[in-house]
């Protein structure tokens, strides 16, 4: 009676601390985790949210004996008044079964604290088969009536044929128009539909029919949707722009509409001519077929049976995984993997999601990663960088996610390369961009079927006084971006066999720089390579992909490969976080690391300390390689070759699970030992059937994977039967082998489970180390990509050169792409006034351009450049190469056009902080305009303190005087050449100076002109100057003519003139004066110099003026002079010379001539050209500009003084320039 007493005080003092116990012990937690190790994730998390109501610490436990006051019926009730918050986990292949198992842990553990006791203290019987009935009875319920409504809309609707009825008269391979389906179709799949253009593709489309989903119940013979069909339609409901790829049996099955895709873009055969397509089921087919669906832009819903057939005899499907461009890996292909299957494919992370929010200072640019669950963004980006950044990622997964202010689309669609597949996020006006990402998140996830836990990672790249992300235009012109005759900037960074990862981040990092902290930081982490000859790096050879890594470990699917490549990846940064000779790049490199992992930043020992932690895990449950795990040693059972190596190969196709898991792992470990005691029994029944003479008496089939004897044996002998039941010819085998097969079948697989259950169990103990694992990751590829970056531009001796604020350019630069042997170097100082470039065609302006350009963002990204080390590059803003990219016609946009629209973007960006490249502007218009357009962009460029370099042939822009208040005019920079002006060749050297002729004419001999097409040139050029340089007619600066009593000594006087000028005229030709023809001004000239020969020629006017010129089609220039001058025409003087060439220069020497003597010229333009071997000094030319202004001049007072004065001053500077008279001093 005492103990009796004393039992029932005990069990009332634990009641009355079953609360306090409670506090301490979260009960769904610990039930859940007794649920086995291949329990569905989500299946797992809706049990706990189901009953979470009842079974919380906040609302008041169920099983607290205060709650339901020792009273089961009332405990049962409350367990039975729990649902599933979400229907479709009801299909999990064993929801049953681990429903009962979690509730029957549930109310152990319960008991076990001392709750679910009745009013004695006794526990109360368990009731998880009744709460479980009423569990799932009600998901199905509900699961029910989702199949029957979707927002209060049916989830299909009758429709007899997708085609309209005026499209099916038309002929049916002819493709179909969006316009030709009927208004309940999707709009999504009409356009789908209108890209079908195979013929076996198109015979289908015709057939589409019977429901507005999928097109198939037409072909269905009940023409109800039931089984299979009407749950396809809830998915496809669920998942309306998915193709579904449904598993039935050994197959992937698609119908109706995603039939046809199949067809169109897979290349299968319809089955029975109907639209319905599928293929066997296999890992590497079925990532074929995602990838071949993918490339078509298309997302894909992999549908899965998870197990047998249950009461209901349906086998239970779920959706296993959602594949689309941003996620196109299918990572649960092990699940369908089978021995001897080859591999599944390469791992590809996809093309990115992108999220946009339109701000008045900018745009909010994000980038989504589902498979590394990371968002990165940068604020204040340019519609401009936002182009470029989309062309960067080589596509993008659509749709687009746009968010903005009220009527701000409408600014959107102004842009042309705005993508239009795009999707608007609803949201208030005071939306923060933090709310806005994370619904950009939450939309991804819902799209893909994803959990949102774990949480999307956040990286703001910071663009504070960075350099801003590049045009296209620019990306494209300085080898960024791919463009067709640009040398490729990323691949002169890195040696041919760099790893693809580094010239991803060096692309990255040139399209949308970093800020000056993470810049500086690179430019110390490489000089910390460059300086230090002994420091070697770990072994990185391969480094995984983060995004594969976190991706097969979130889906609990990674594989042993993938976890020893991990391991190799942490141990080498251990080493480098560890030892001392590294100590130099930590803090460089951590700093780098820490802004791409999204954290302000990293402790070293912390990071070793983890990276620690995650490598003993691995190798606590991956095999140790070091010992041996082969599936034959151990066995023998047979003396012949042949007979043992066929069992040999049967273990080895069968225990493919072998150096995979370690078996220190208890499930492992059993599994091992059940396999080998199969193994043994095995080889025993072998031996027992095995006859006297063993010479190759045992078949192994690779189809069948069994083993018979080739002779029947002499004891329980009977023929053996193939994979499908069928007897085999010749074939044999026992009842005792075919019992030991099984038995070993049965054990292989339960091995084959328990070590995939292991790597699973690694996976979810990893979770815990994404930050570690990322920054693992992240700071291996910087430090490969920044010592291969290292080891191939110095060997090429590319500098680091001084990144310095607000300086002037002042760099010895040279191509990127020359080897430093085969490269000019030039030396290129530039300051706020900017520069003007000319030079001849293909003298090397572009190329220089290209180089400074190169230079000064490979500079400002930290990176090495193809310049001295002395140089002094200015920390920019913005960089912009501004060239002709011809017209867009789509666009509506000419070439002239689409240069207007580049630089207008370039004025309203253009700062102090710019640089601007701009090459040959105006290609696209008349050259007056062009000119006018250039020297109004200049001076705007000016105006705003740009770093401007503009490269033309309108030599024009040199002689006009920008209005630049208070500064000097853009310095002037020309490309050398040689004085050879028969065979010029050009020194590719920047120099000092203004060009002005552009050498066309070698240009177009080089490739390839004719010489009768060559000297048509040279005659419609001389054409061309004669009339731009002609002026009106001058008046004479003499007084009227004298009385007829003074004509007499006027023609004395213009005779001795004349005969003075052809002296003059063969001294400059170095011909006989007796081979100068005179020609009276109605003369036709003698015939073999009237065209194709040139000739120099002088014309003599009434007034005493003279006109010089020269030209190989005479007789056309003759005509044009006598309507220009008319009766003031006297006499014409010609002399034939060798070539234009020689023609030109003669021209120039005698209009020196000329004007030293005194002689009144009307036009001497070609007086001031300096590249036709003729050295002139700067004073010279000056002198000479005066005296022509002089004498041209119409208001001149004395003309004959002032030509005097100007011989005087030309003479002199000809002994300055001889050195004939040097000044004191």
């Amino acid at each position: 009676m005492l103990a009796a007493t004393l039992r029932r005080c005990s069990r009332i003092a634990l009641r009355q601390q079953a609360s306090s116990v409670f506090v301490e012990l979260d009960l769904l937690t610990v039930a859940s985790s007794k649920l086995p190790l291949s329990t569905d994730e989500t299946f797992r998390q809706a049990l706990l949210n189901g009953f979470a109501p009842v079974v919380s610490r906040e609302g008041g436990n169920c099983f607290c004996p205060s709650v339901h006051n020792g009273n089961r019926q009332t405990l049962v009730n409350m367990l039975k008044n729990c649902r599933l918050e979400s229907p479709e986990v009801f299909a999990h292949a064993e929801s049953e079964e681990l429903t009962r198992i979690f509730l029957k842990q549930l109310w152990a553990e319960a008991v076990k604290v001392g709750l679910a006791v009745d009013q004695e203290g006794l526990p109360m019987r368990a009731a998880a088969a009744e709460v479980t009935k009423s569990f799932l009875s009600k998901a199905e319920k509900q699961a029910e009536s989702s199949r029957l409504t979707e927002n209060g809309e049916p989830t299909w609707r009758p429709t007899p044929c997708w085609l309209s009825k005026e499209a099916l008269k038309r002929e049916h391979l002819c493709p179909p128009s969006p316009e030709d389906f009927e208004e309940d179709i999707l709009p999504f799949w009409r356009e789908q539909l209108a890209r079908v253009d195979r013929v076996t593709a198109l015979k289908l489309v015709p057939q589409l029919g019977g429901d507005n989903r999928f097109g198939w119940l037409r072909h269905k013979a009940s023409g109800v949707p039931t089984g299979l069909f009407e749950e396809a339609l809830q998915w496809k409901a669920e998942l309306p722009e998915c193709v579904l790829l449904v598993q039935v049996g050994d197959f992937f099955e698609a119908w109706g509409v995603d039939a046809v895709m199949l067809v169109q873009w897979c290349g299968l055969n319809p089955m029975s001519r109907k639209p319905r397509a599928g293929f066997p089921i296999s890992a590497e087919l079925l990532q074929r077929t995602l990838d071949s669906l993918i490339r078509a832009d298309l997302s894909v819903a992999v549908i899965v049976q998870v197990g047998t057939k249950g009461n209901a005899k349906k086998v239970p499907r779920l959706v296993r995984q959602v594949v689309s461009p941003g996620a196109p890996t299918y990572l649960h292909g092990h699940e369908l993997k089978r021995s001897g299957d080859a591999a599944a494919g390469e791992f590809s992370e996809g093309r990115p999601y992108v999220a946009m929010r339109l701000r008045s200072d900018g745009l909010l640019y994000a980038e989504i990663r589902p498979f590394k669950r990371e968002i990165r963004f940068r604020e204040g980006v340019t519609p401009e960088g936002v182009e470029a950044l989309l062309e960067e990622n080589e596509g993008v997964a659509w749709p687009v996610l746009v968010g903005g202010p009220r009527r701000s689309f409408l600014r959107a669609n102004q842009w042309k390369w705005f993508p239009k597949h795009r999707k608007w996020l609803p949201g208030p006006s005071e939306m923060s961009d933090a709310d806005f990402l994370e619904a950009c998140c939450r939309e991804v996830c819902s799209s893909l079927r994803l959990p949102e836990d774990p949480p999307f990672v956040k990286v703001c790249l910071d663009t504070r006084d960075s350099l801003q992300p590049l045009s296209v235009t620019t990306a494209r012109n300085l080898g960024v971006l791919l463009r067709e005759g640009v040398p490729s900037l990323v691949s002169h960074m890195l040696p041919p066999d760099a790893p693809a990862f580094t010239k991803r981040l060096c692309r990255r990092w040139l399209c949308a720089p970093r800020s000056p902290s993470i810049v500086q930081a690179m430019r110390e982490l490489l000089q910390c390579l460059l300086s230090d000859g002994s420091l070697c790096l770990p072994t990185l050879h391969r480094l995984p992909a983060l995004a594969k890594v976190l991706a097969y470990i979130s889906a609990k699917s990674a594989s042993e490969r993938l976890f020893r490549d991990l391991r190799e990846c942490c141990t080498g940064m251990i080493q480098v976080f560890s030892e001392v000779q590294f100590k130099a790049i930590w803090p460089p490199l951590l700093e780098i690391v820490a802004a791409d992992v999204g954290e302000t930043s990293l402790d070293r020992l912390t990071i070793v300390g983890e990276l620690q932690s995650i490598t003993s895990l691995i190798d606590e449950w991956v095999h140790d390689e070091r010992i041996s795990d082969e599936a034959a040693v151990g066995i023998h059972v047979s003396d012949d070759d042949t007979t043992q190596r066929s069992v040999e190969r049967f273990l080895e196709a069968n225990e493919m699970f072998r150096g995979v898991a370690s078996q220190k792992q208890p499930l492992v470990e059993e599994a091992y030992e059940r396999v080998q005691v199969a193994r043994i029994e095995l080889c025993n029944a072998i031996k027992e059937g095995l006859p006297d003479e063993q010479n190759d008496s045992l078949i192994y089939s690779i189809i069948d994977n069994d083993i018979c004897y080739r002779q029947k044996p002499l004891k329980n002998g009977c023929s053996a039967r193939d994979r499908k039941g069928k007897t085999k010819q010749h074939r044999y085998t026992t009842k005792r082998l075919e019992a030991a097969m099984d038995f070993y079948g049965e054990a292989v697989r339960a091995a084959q489970t328990a070590v995939q259950d292991a790597l699973s169990q690694l996976s979810a103990e990893l979770r815990s180390f994404v930050l570690p694992m990322r920054a693992a990751i992240g700071a291996a590829e910087i430090l490969v990509t920044a010592h291969r970056h290292v080891s191939h531009t110095s060997a090429a001796r590319w500098q680091l050169p001084a990144l310095v604020e607000g300086s002037s350019f002042d760099a010895l630069v040279a191509p990127y792409w020359l080897e430093r042997g085969d490269a000019v170097v030039s030396r290129v100082k530039l300051s706020s006034l900017g520069a003007i470039a000319t030079g001849p065609n293909m003298a090397g302006k572009s190329t220089l351009m290209r180089a400074l350009g190169a230079s000064a963002l490979l500079a400002n990204c930290g990176f090495l450049c193809p310049c001295h080390s002395s140089s002094r590059i200015p920390r920019y803003r913005q960089v912009f190469f501004l060239a002709a990219d011809g017209d867009r016609p789509s666009e509506g946009v000419s070439a002239f056009g689409y240069e207007a629209l580049q630089s207008a973007t370039l004025l309203q960006r253009a700062c102090p902080g710019t640089l601007a490249l701009v090459d040959e502007f105006g290609r696209g218009t008349e050259p007056r305009a062009a000119e006018a357009a250039v020297c109004a962009l200049l001076e705007e460029l000016s105006a705003r303190g740009t770093h401007f370099v503009l490269a033309t042939h309108l030599h024009g822009v040199a002689d006009i005087q920008l209005k630049l208040p208070g500064r000097s005019q853009p310095s002037f920079w020309r490309m050398g050449m040689s004085a050879d002006l028969q065979e010029p060749r050009w020194t590719y050297k920047l120099e000092e100076g203004i060009c002005r002729d552009s050498f066309a004419w070698h240009t177009l001999k080089k490739f390839g002109w004719s010489d009768s097409a060559l000297e048509r040139f040279h005659g419609f050029q001389q054409l061309q100057r004669d009339l731009v340089d002609a002026e009106p007619k001058a008046s004479s600066t003499s007084e009227a003519l004298s009385p007829s009593s003074e004509s007499s000594s006027k023609d004395v006087a213009m005779g001795s003139g004349l005969k003075a000028t052809a002296t003059l005229l063969a001294d400059v030709c170095s011909k006989d004066p007796a081979s100068v023809v005179r020609l009276r001004p109605e003369s036709m000239p003698p015939a073999s110099i009237s065209a194709g020969k040139a000739v120099v020629y002088v014309l003599v006017l009434e007034s005493g003026s003279l006109y010089v010129g020269q030209t190989d089609h005479l007789h056309a220039r003759l005509a044009t002079h006598r309507r220009r001058f008319g009766s003031d025409l006297h006499e014409i003087l010609l002399l034939g010379v060798k070539g234009t060439a020689e023609a030109r220069r003669c021209e120039t020497l005698l209009q020196r001539r000329l004007l030293r003597e005194g002689s009144a010229l009307l036009s001497s333009h070609d007086f001031r050209n300096l590249h036709f071997g003729l050295e002139e000094s700067d004073e010279e030319e000056d002198f000479g500009n005066t005296a022509l202004r002089s004498v041209d001049s119409p208001c001149s007072e004395d003309a004959e003084q002032l030509r005097r004065s100007a011989k005087i001053l030309l003479d002199l500077a000809e002994k300055l320039a001889k050195d004939e008279l040097k000044p004191d001093g």
